[in-house]
């Protein structure tokens, strides 16, 4: 489905929602349908998370900007799936949004955007609502051959970690 042929009504949530597909171009995949149609590799198991970021509990305004928040909601959500070991298919997005934070909501996108963009993961739908609060929810949807789950690990396992904790 293309970005034209996406069934969207009028008014003000509909425009957002035609800007954002707009902005995120071929990096949004088949919106506007009821419900994202995925593929799992014969063989692999689907993996499923879920983050939400909530202004004033996991962010504040003069500690990240908007483009931040949106990033770092989608990669932390999309980190779940590496902990795993899943290789991700798939996101969506929803969010609640205060009045106060309608001007700069195309930051927030552009960062999901972009860290789906990166980790090379297609949006596949969501939704936008009014909220008292800015809420970032993405859920992430990969695919595993061999899962990776914390239960597995035993004592004296070795673990290696990369990049930065925290």
């Amino acid at each position: 489905m293309t970005l034209r042929d996406t069934p969207l009504g009028p008014g003000p949530e509909f425009d957002a929602i035609r800007e954002m597909l707009r902005r995120w171009g071929p990096r949004a995949s088949g919106i506007g349908d009821d419900a994202a149609l995925l593929d799992v590799p014969a063989g692999q198991q689907l993996a499923v998370s879920t983050d939400s970021s909530v202004e004033d509990v996991h962010f504040r305004r003069g500690w990240l900007t908007p483009h931040e928040v949106g990033y770092r909601a989608t990669v932390a959500a999309l980190s779940d799936l590496a902990a795993v070991g899943a290789a991700p298919l798939a996101l969506v997005s929803a969010l609640a949004v205060p009045d106060d934070w309608r001007t700069t909501l195309h930051d927030v996108t552009d960062g999901i955007g972009e860290a789906a963009e990166r980790y090379r993961t297609p949006i596949v739908g969501g939704n936008i609502t009014r909220g008292a609060k800015l809420v970032v929810t993405i859920t992430v949807l990969g695919a595993v051959d061999r899962p990776l789950p914390r239960s597995a690990v035993r004592p004296g396992d070795e673990l290696y970690l990369t990049g930065e904790l925290g």
